[in-house]
């Protein structure tokens, strides 16, 4: 059935528009995000504005009535917001908190130590004990751990993949940091690890995998000086790539967010260019070219960072009791953020909820 003929004739203006909208809403919604089309499909929006624009004021010059006026405007502001919402340049959804209070982390207050999986639907930490635990949103109570060798030192941070059930696992022995791979079992297949990098006198942490789940980008603290590096579990090859930390992807793989110095900073992959975003810390993209960060008042920022310099707001989270963020990180498919937030600081403790739109 064309999409046409499923919206109601008949009614008034207003009534129309609104169908119009949800509907576009609707199918929107099922289609998978596709982060270079969309992008394409912004920049033919913004030009058929213009022409719309220009039109209009030609219109406006001619022997018009007041009637086919006022439907000219009306028309293209339906036809400008019904493409808004539908190739998603018009926002799709109000963050909201959907499950507070998930998790109480208590001890060494690690914010690295707690990530949520692709889909929204499961988290993985690393308990007190320094094991790893994993369970899903609809049953909290029925939690599993994840295996390692047996003679391991501490987990200090973890990571999902973007496309399986599989972990960037950094550990911390005395002197000598490692960096892993956990698939995390299932009824289907049991668990298993494998090692991707030893190094001495180092440590590793906030790692983050690459948009095709072929590399992990990571922060790497020698003698005090974090610098990023990047090692691929396809050729085993390492390199550096910045000086920083808490690096993470962008959905296309073309820019690279990390933190310096307590701000936040974009890199273009290819040639190296880098921008300043804002002070804060721990960035995480929500968009192709968007994406969001802690703020030293322990708010929520969000950076469109396409444009020169990159436009900063501050991102609202609906039913959010208050306190301060720590941490903030968006699921791959970027309809969930982990919410971190700093607990009663005499007890040193993080507390976790999940947000949705």
């Amino acid at each position: 059935m064309r999409d046409e003929k499923r919206i109601p004739t008949g009614c008034s203006e207003e009534h129309s528009v609104a169908q119009l909208l949800a509907h576009l809403q609707q199918l929107r919604r099922s289609v998978p995000v596709n982060y270079h089309l969309k992008a394409e499909l912004k920049k033919q929006l913004l030009q058929r504005i213009k022409e719309l624009d220009k039109d209009r004021q030609q219109s406006l010059l001619g022997p018009r009535t007041g009637k086919l006026r006022r439907v000219w405007s009306l028309t293209g502001g339906v036809v400008l917001l019904a493409i808004a919402v539908w190739y998603g340049v018009w926002p799709h959804g109000v963050l909201t908190v959907r499950q507070p209070s998930l998790l109480a982390m208590e001890g060494a207050a690690n914010p690295e130590r707690v990530d949520l999986d692709a889909g929204g639907s499961r988290i993985a930490y690393v308990t007190d004990s320094s094991t790893i635990r994993t369970f899903d949103l609809d049953e909290p109570a029925a939690k599993a751990d994840v295996s390692l060798p047996v003679d391991h030192g501490d987990f200090t941070s973890l990571s999902w993949s973007n496309r399986a059930a599989r972990l960037a696992v950094v550990e911390q022995q005395g002197e000598t940091s490692r960096l892993w791979i956990v698939d995390v079992p299932d009824d289907k297949r049991p668990g298993s690890s494998r090692l991707i990098k030893e190094e001495e006198g180092v440590a590793f942490h906030s790692p983050s995998w690459s948009p095709a789940d072929d590399s992990i980008v990571y922060t790497r603290t020698s003698d005090g000086v974090e610098e990023i590096w990047v090692s691929s579990i396809v050729s085993m090859r390492d390199w550096k790539v910045a000086e920083g930390s808490q690096p993470e992807w962008s959905p296309d793989g073309r820019l690279l967010a990390f933190t310096k110095q307590g701000s936040v900073f974009v890199m273009e992959m290819r040639s190296g260019r880098t921008t300043l975003v804002g002070r804060g810390g721990w960035p995480s993209w929500n968009g192709e070219a968007s994406l969001t960060f802690t703020t030293p008042e322990g708010t929520l920022a969000e950076a469109e960072v396409d444009v020169q310099p990159p436009v900063l707001r501050e991102m609202p989270i609906r039913s959010w009791e208050g306190g301060r963020l720590v941490r903030a990180h968006w699921s791959a498919d970027r309809e969930h953020l982990l919410l971190v937030q700093a607990g009663d600081e005499t007890e040193n403790t993080l507390v976790v909820s999940l947000a949705s739109r």
